[in-house]
């Protein structure tokens, strides 16, 4: 599957339970809501078995803002890679 069809897959999902946001902002505060539980998930020496379901919590909200805004995250993602 390709991370377009799983941004679609997800923020449909999302969408039926009602849980997007009503800003751009408040989507991408959930992000960093996201990042931190990962933080958590970190404070010992070694990252929990959480610590990857945190990671796929990020991707996803980022994967839902990508869909809402109609980016094409596959072409940014080859695009930047490109550029690095």
């Amino acid at each position: 599957m390709d991370i377009n069809k799983i941004a679609e897959q997800n923020y449909d999902w999302v969408e039926r339970m009602g849980w997007h946001n009503k800003t751009t902002l408040e989507a991408l505060a959930l992000v960093a809501s996201e990042v931190g539980e990962a933080i958590n998930e970190c404070r010992g020496e070694k990252p929990t078995d959480n610590f990857k379901e945190e990671l796929a919590d990020i991707v996803l909200r980022v994967l839902d803002i990508a869909h809402w805004q109609g980016i094409n995250m596959e072409q940014e993602l080859l695009a930047k890679m490109k550029k690095n």
